[in-house]
């Protein structure tokens, strides 16, 4: 592994979200995205799969994150398999909510929001169909298929194809699948540049899209090339959020050592980036205040 660079084992540990309405938020969380309620009390419920905590929503909210407000664009729940994904989208369907289906090449996904307006990202992983990557001198990039066609990567997903292989039995498995896992966060940003130098100088990641023109830069690592994401979409009509809205609460970085934490502590103290440490845990936040949190895996 270089020197200051995360290793490849580096993943995303669960998710914590502000809600105005717990109760209402466990329709979609719940019912309709089909994670397993793994704990609740007043004022926090914990989701997951497998045993597997992914997402925690805490109440006190007072209103919903606006569509343009800076803040999480959506978090993504990775599945492994499309029949896994027939079956979310036959769970969403079902539900009568509001969601629609894209076609990135790289992966095929789902999109929905919970009341309190945070994005989730249902996401099945298809890089086998991706020959290249082609970015223009002005910064546009070009996904190139196995077959040589170009892609914008933002194509509408074949939901009734995808359906179909679901059959006619009517069988709609009620539950997300059990190896499903974080895959990737994406938020808003007002200076993305700036907090690339952060995700990359300081905590290690290495760089993905770096792109103004396509409004988006990413950043992860050599296994998982897109964990962390920021886009620019909303341009001049981004916002930032009003006092007491949902959103992110922060979200878990898990390394895969002691020794890789405490190298991260030693660039974050070189960086003077306000941090806390509470054993092996550390908290902190990016530039634009996007709180997160660095432990150990197993921990």
């Amino acid at each position: 592994m270089d020197e200051g660079l995360l290793s490849p084992v580096t993943r995303l540990g669960p998710v914590h979200l502000k809600v105005t309405d717990v109760p209402a938020a466990l329709n979609v969380w719940r019912d309709a995205i089909g994670l397993a309620l793994l704990g609740e009390d007043a004022t926090m419920a914990e989701l997951g799969a497998g045993g597997r905590t992914l997402i925690v929503l805490h109440a006190g909210a007072e209103a919903p994150l606006p569509q343009k407000a800076r803040d999480l664009f959506h978090v993504a729940i990775h599945i492994i398999s499309r029949r896994d994904l027939a079956h979310a989208t036959a769970r969403l369907k079902a539900s009568g909510l509001r969601y629609s289906a894209q076609d990135h090449l790289i992966s095929e996904s789902l999109y929905v929001s919970d009341p309190s307006g945070n994005g989730i990202e249902i996401c099945f992983d298809t890089p086998e169909r991706l020959l290249r990557r082609e970015v223009s001198p002005n910064g546009r990039v070009a996904l190139i298929a196995t077959d040589g066609s170009a892609h914008s990567g933002i194509e509408p997903l074949d939901v009734s194809g995808l359906l179909r292989d679901l059959g006619n039995s009517g069988n709609i498995e009620p539950k997300m699948a059990q190896d499903a896992f974080i895959g990737h966060i994406h938020l808003r940003a007002r200076a993305p540049e700036m907090l690339m130098k952060f995700y990359l100088g300081v905590l290690g990641f290495r760089p993905h899209i770096q792109s103004r023109t396509f409004g988006m830069f990413d950043c992860g690592t050599e296994r998982r090339a897109h964990m962390v994401a920021f886009n620019i979409w909303a341009r001049d009509e981004l916002r930032e959020p009003p006092p007491g809205a949902a959103g992110l609460d922060h979200f878990t970085i898990e390394l895969g050592s002691a020794q890789e934490l405490a190298a991260v502590e030693r660039r974050l103290e070189a960086a003077d980036t306000p941090m806390k440490r509470d054993g092996r845990v550390i908290s902190t936040a990016d530039p634009e205040g996007n709180r997160l949190r660095l432990v150990v895996q197993g921990d």
